[in-house]
């Protein structure tokens, strides 16, 4: 009988510590939120990461296509542009002619289109165009490019040519 006792004061003494344990707060804590279970073809963080920067990348990529796009048309025009006034050069013509050379925002286009210019000047194909005034006109349209294209080489030889012709005109 006494061990008949014992065994019931221990069950008891059991049962109560496991309802105390059960009442605890950590325990109801467990049972009442779920664990943060993924679904298992949700990315990771990891891989969300690597998906944002692989857009980031797509779309700066575009971006540079686009641009040089929009360089190509504009080299596009110029050429197009120095064939019609290759046939009928004027000052009104050229004139344009290096305004759009200047958008291309390209010292060698630039200057392709300067050496053209004053290789038809000095051929006297150009009506109504004077030493300074042509080397005026290459100067203030040189200066209209971006700086980096300004200090190049090609830049220096093209400043070199409008002295040039600067220098021909005081001669006269």
């Amino acid at each position: 009988m006494t061990i008949f006792v014992g065994v019931t004061a221990i069950a008891t003494y059991l049962t109560t510590v496991n309802r105390n344990q059960l009442d605890s707060p950590q325990i109801n804590q467990q049972f009442d939120k779920p664990p943060p279970y993924r679904s298992l073809f949700e990315p990771t963080d990891a891989e969300l990461r690597a998906l944002e920067r692989e857009e980031q990348q797509r779309r700066k990529d575009l971006e540079i296509e686009k641009v040089r796009q929009t360089a190509i048309a504009k080299e596009e025009k110029v050429f197009a542009f120095q064939n019609e006034w290759t046939l009928a050069p004027d000052k009104r013509k050229t004139i344009e002619l290096l305004r759009l050379a200047t958008q291309c925002e390209s010292a060698q286009i630039f200057s392709q289109i300067s050496e053209n210019v004053i290789k038809l000047w000095r051929e006297n194909k150009i009506e109504n165009l004077s030493a300074p005034d042509l080397a005026d006109l290459l100067d203030s349209h040189f200066r209209t490019l971006p700086q980096q294209e300004r200090t190049s080489g090609v830049g220096f030889r093209l400043k070199q040519k409008i002295a040039e012709l600067r220098s021909c005109s005081e001669a006269l």
